[in-house]
């Protein structure tokens, strides 16, 4: 068996064609899920940073207009969204010495959810399936390689020959434990 890149990808296809959608596959979720998810992790920590100063800076008891919050900490569409709809929630009491109390009539924690800020705009509910479909992109690679290992293998007489059938027959089980173990380590990272 030569060993040109024409003839290896000719004879390892199968390893090749995994190899190629586990790439896709990880390349995706770099691109479509951890990229966002270190945006969002800014944004949402540039939010808490403003939150605490405008709290800090708020440390004699007067209240901070829901305007203040809304332009120095809710900067983000969905932060502002969900900052309109809670402010909805929000009601004045008696104006005293420090400016207007508010009264919230509905929790912070019902509008600020970790579905709302996290799980929807990453779309977390496909990226948990994604290390089973990595594990079972591994178990299809090795059992083709397997099968076409075992297809192509040719019990001889001649010693030279059924030692050349071994060879490629180990070749072609070695490849489809590579690319196996190369999904379940995606899946495992």
């Amino acid at each position: 068996m030569t060993g040109s890149p024409l003839d290896l990808l000719a004879q390892y296809w199968y390893a090749w064609t995994v190899g190629a959608l586990l790439a896709a596959i990880a390349l995706g979720f770099m691109l479509r899920f951890v990229l966002p998810a270190v945006r969002l992790g800014v944004e949402l920590g540039d939010a808490i940073e403003a939150l605490k100063v405008i709290r800090e800076t708020r440390a004699d008891g007067s209240t901070t207009g829901l305007s203040d919050i809304a332009k120095t900490a809710m900067t983000t569409p969905r932060l502002a969204n969900l900052w309109q709809e809670y402010r909805q929630t929000l009601h004045p009491q008696a104006e005293g010495a420090h400016g207007a109390r508010w009264r919230a009539t509905t929790l912070a924690e019902s509008f600020f959810t970790e579905e709302a800020l996290v799980d929807s705009p990453l779309k977390t509910e496909f990226y948990k399936h994604l290390p089973g479909i990595l594990t079972g992109l591994g178990i299809i690679g090795t059992f083709t390689g397997l099968i076409i290992g075992l297809i192509h293998f040719d019990v001889s007489l001649d010693p030279a020959q059924a030692q050349a059938q071994l060879r490629n027959l180990i070749n072609s089980v070695g490849h489809a434990f590579f690319v196996s173990a190369v999904a379940i380590s995606l899946a495992m990272l």
